[in-house]
Formats: C-alpha cells, structure tokens, sequence
C-alpha cells in the first residue's frame, strides 16, 4: 500500500521563507559557520591612507566595503606580514513545492521529491585589511604588501563571483529526500531539509573563495614575487576550467550559465576591467 503525505499536493503547495545567511572567512586562519555573527568590528574613522589612494583602489574599496585598520595581534597570530579577511551576507527569500511524497507502508520512510529556488537574492561584501604598526612605506599604494592585499579584494570583488552566487540560489534545483521516521514530514522538517539545500551553495562559494586566495598566496609567494601572467591567472580563477580544476560543484544548470554569461568576450571585458586597472 502506498501512503501520501496530505500536504503534499504537486505543483500547488508553495511555501516562502525569508533568510539571512551570514558567511565569514578569515584568509589562511579560519572559516566560520554559515548563521556566526559577523566579525569585522568597524574603527573609529577610514585609515588616512584612504584619502590619497589611486582611483583603481578606490573602486575596490568601494566595492568590496573595505576597511584598512593596524592590528598588530591578528597579524601575528596568522604569521604573516598582512591579512586580509573577508566576510559576505547573503539574503534571500526562498520558495518550495513538494511534486510528490509517498512511502510503501507505515513502517517505511517517506521519500519526497521538492522543487526550491529564490527570489532576487542580495550579496554583500565587507573586507578589512590588517596590517602591521611597524608598516610604514613612502608610498603605500606602490607597496608590494598592500597591493596583494588588495588582490585578495579583487578576487573577492570579482563580478563573476556575485553572479555565480545568483544564479545558484535562484536556479530552480529538485530536491530528492528520505526522511527515516515514521510520522509524517512536518512543514518544519521540509523546510529545513530545502534551507540545508541553499545553505550549502552558500558554503560552495565560501570555500571557493578560501581556494583562490589560497591560490593566490602560493603563485605569489605570499605577495613577495611577481606572477608570471596576472591576467591569464585571474581571468582562469572563475573560468570552467578553473572551476573544475579547484573542484567547484557545478550542477548543468550552473555550468551552462558560466559558460554562457561569464565566458562570453563581453563577460571577459568586464573581468579585465576589474583586474587590469592593479597591474604592476
């Protein structure tokens, strides 16, 4: 005998929820749970470099929200001359619709197949770069240290990152779950099944960050040499082949869209803007 679950009427049943994910990664330190408070404490006031920096800077700076602040002890504690943290939120408003759900008797678990996707989600970006009293150059923005730093916020701030983001979230993905229990799903426990769902493409992105500052640290030793094609390095990071070479999860849907919007030479010109603007 085949049991139904009551609430499960395929292709009416719509349920919206709204959500707030807060992401933070702290470059080559540590990465906290999608739901942490966000860490970046904000200073008093911009740092007085800010007001002589170059015009690309100040782009960079105004997209990605950064702070530039001295902090001897988290830069220590890293073991680094510098560090550059990053932090995204992620707010979105999902819906759902269950197409079936069924199970062959009382005694067996529930399988249901779910349809999910999101309205118009909104990505923010906060950076602060941390760096040491005793750093003090003639000119900072010719500096070697500082101008890694702010690749980092390139990476972060890449256009192709926001609109990978987008796209996951508002693809409409099926979702197939078991539920091992006897009584039947609850709204709360399909809801919290489809969140996992979303919550999980915000920990893709979140890891595929850490990866490519990651990459960038080792192709440049840390900021102290030179890489050998920036532009060929950072128009690869978020190519298909970059993608799949750092083992990004890609779904057809996903793949298709990179492909399309993110490889095509007006795509491209965008990303060389973005990065071109730094070059040494």
């Amino acid at each position: 005998m085949m049991a139904k679950l009551g609430w499960s009427m395929p292709w009416r049943f719509v349920v919206s929820a709204d959500r707030l994910c807060w992401a933070s990664l702290l470059l080559a330190i540590t990465v906290l749970p999608i739901g942490s408070p966000p860490v970046l404490a904000q200073d008093a006031g911009p740092h007085p470099w800010i007001a002589d920096a170059p015009s690309e800077f100040l782009r960079l700076i105004d997209m990605g929200n950064v702070e530039i602040k001295v902090d001897d002890q988290r830069v220590r504690n890293a073991r680094k001359s510098a560090v550059t943290l990053f932090q995204f939120s992620v707010k979105y408003n999902f819906k759902y619709r269950i197409e079936w759900a069924t199970r062959t008797s009382n005694r067996d678990p529930w399988h249901a197949s779910i349809v999910a996707w999101s309205d118009q989600p909104q990505v923010r970006l906060d950076h602060q770069v941390c760096l040491l009293s005793n750093f003090m150059p003639i000119n900072p923005w010719q500096s070697k240290l500082l101008r890694h730093e702010f690749d980092h916020v390139a990476i972060s701030t890449d256009p192709r990152l926001t609109k990978l983001m987008k796209q996951m979230l508002q693809r409409r993905r099926k979702i197939t779950s078991i539920w091992e229990q006897f009584e039947t799903p609850s709204e709360a426990d399909v809801r919290q099944r489809v969140q996992k769902e979303f919550d999980d493409d915000v920990q893709s992105i979140q890891s595929l960050i850490q990866r490519q500052y990651d990459e960038l640290d080792g192709q440049s030793n840390e900021g102290s040499a030179e890489i050998a094609n920036r532009k060929k390095f950072f128009i690869d990071l978020y190519s298909p082949d970059g993608l799949e070479r750092c083992g990004f999860p890609l779904s057809t849907d996903t793949r298709s869209f990179i492909k399309d919007k993110l490889s095509g030479a007006s795509a491209l010109t965008e990303v060389d803007k973005h990065y071109v603007s730094i070059l040494p």
